[in-house]
């Protein structure tokens, strides 16, 4: 099991590099201004539940990407940000974006999220991962002992992610039509059927990496946190889309369904 999340980890590492060449080298401008501005990318869900925990907070971002989020954070309110991606593309992209702003309070790592540093172990006062991040990961076991291992005593883990009952949906329809072959309880990994293999397999002249994907159930994320010692503290499901993944479906249906949770959840001291 331990040597297959590495090589698929390694892969998906290899397809985001391509993915970070291809679509956000030419949006590093774009960025520079929305972090020059003081703004953030946290929704609005997010901030109402993360706005008092990151005043002065030492937090570390899993799966960070090329660093906005991370940077949002800052903007936010959070005292140091560490963005850790197993992309180095990305951690190259991110730490370009902190030197040309001048940014010393954010810092950038190329790691696994399923293996972080070892000298983070304990440092932070909140771990935060969200939109999109999670079915990136094979092992949830792994991932919950991660961010315990991560925090301080008292500290935080706040998760904001899609709610894997829209993998079930058809995109290309006008209502909540189920997708043929998926279910909602199936445990085997899949490949990525569109982005970020797409543009990947645009850019490599036709060949389709082998990205894998699963859904894990909001039960098994917060039961991977729980057993390493957290203690949940909230779990909502949201309405809010945070990618327009059904252009066709009209605004009262959306709103009818959960596309979005969210988890917080302590490490208390001993």
């Amino acid at each position: 099991m331990v040597e297959r999340w590495r090589q698929s980890q390694a892969e998906t590492g290899q397809g985001w590099d391509v993915v970070a060449r291809a679509k956000y080298e030419a949006e590093f401008e774009a960025r520079l201004d929305h972090i020059r501005s003081g703004r953030h990318t946290l929704l609005d869900v997010e901030l109402e539940r993360l706005g008092p925990l990151l005043q002065d907070a030492h937090v570390v971002h899993l799966q960070c990407s090329h660093g906005l989020d991370a940077f949002g954070l800052l903007n936010a309110g959070a005292a140091s940000v560490v963005g850790i991606d197993i992309s180095a593309e990305m951690v190259q992209q991110a730490r370009a974006t902190a030197s040309t702003l001048g940014i010393t309070a954010a810092e950038f790592r190329v790691s696994d999220a399923l293996d972080p540093p070892a000298d983070l172990r304990g440092t932070a006062d909140l771990v935060y991962t969200g939109r999109g991040s999670l079915p990136w990961l094979l092992d949830i076991g792994r991932w919950g002992a991660s961010v315990t291992g991560l925090l301080k005593p008292g500290g935080r883990a706040f998760v904001f992610e899609g709610h894997p009952l829209d993998a079930l949906w058809d995109r290309r329809a006008d209502g909540p039509v189920l997708r043929s072959g998926v279910g909602y309880f199936d445990e085997e990994p899949a490949e990525a059927p569109g982005f970020p293999a797409s543009v990947v397999e645009r850019e490599l002249g036709g060949v389709r990496p082998r990205m894998l994907e699963r859904q894990w159930r909001p039960g098994q994320v917060m039961g991977a946190l729980v057993l390493h010692g957290m203690t949940l503290r909230e779990y909502a499901e949201h309405p809010r889309l945070f990618w327009d993944q059904f252009p066709e479906w009209p605004e009262e249906l959306r709103s009818r369904l959960p596309h979005s949770y969210s988890i917080l959840a302590e490490k208390v001291a001993p």
